[in-house]
């Protein structure tokens, strides 16, 4: 049986995911643009730039991905509750 979370209203997870948004926004302002062929809707605005851009956005993703694990494995019975499948 698998168990289900919820996150607790907290000023920190809106400020992290908030600061997330703003980042994927800027980002896809400046490297993305309409493009009604491709299957997302999207693609890069330049070629050998834009997969430099890619490569260290990724970086960047990968590295704050990999440190927010690590801190929700130490705080997640801080912020979490466990909840009935039926509250969700």
């Amino acid at each position: 049986m698998s168990k289900n979370y919820r996150l607790k209203v907290g000023k920190v997870g809106h400020k992290v995911v908030d600061a997330y948004k703003g980042v994927e926004e800027k980002f896809c302002d400046a490297f993305l643009e309409k493009d009604e062929n491709s299957e997302q809707g999207y693609s890069l605005k330049t070629s050998v730039t834009a997969k430099k851009v890619v490569g260290v956005y990724q970086k960047i993703e990968d590295s704050v991905v990999g440190e927010y694990k690590k801190i929700e494995g130490k705080f997640v019975d801080a912020f979490l509750e466990e909840v009935d499948s039926e509250e969700e």
